[in-house]
């Protein structure tokens, strides 16, 4: 799993979003397990972009 599967996957997602939303949004487009699983494991709060996921998930490694 790398930091930019992730990016890629959420690039068109709309934000700012919360946790929920962009589960649900990588659902909807068909993201691989491995990425759904990692977007759970992070906080329910809101998320202003890509940019923003990718440097939340680096601190829960």
């Amino acid at each position: 799993m790398t930091t930019s599967r992730i990016h890629a996957c959420l690039c068109d997602a709309p934000y700012p979003a919360t946790r929920r939303s962009l589960v649900a949004y990588a659902r909807k487009t068909g993201a691989p397990d491995d990425v759904l699983r990692t977007l759970e494991r992070l906080p329910e709060r809101g998320y202003a972009s890509p940019d923003a996921v990718t440097r939340t998930i680096g601190m829960l490694v």
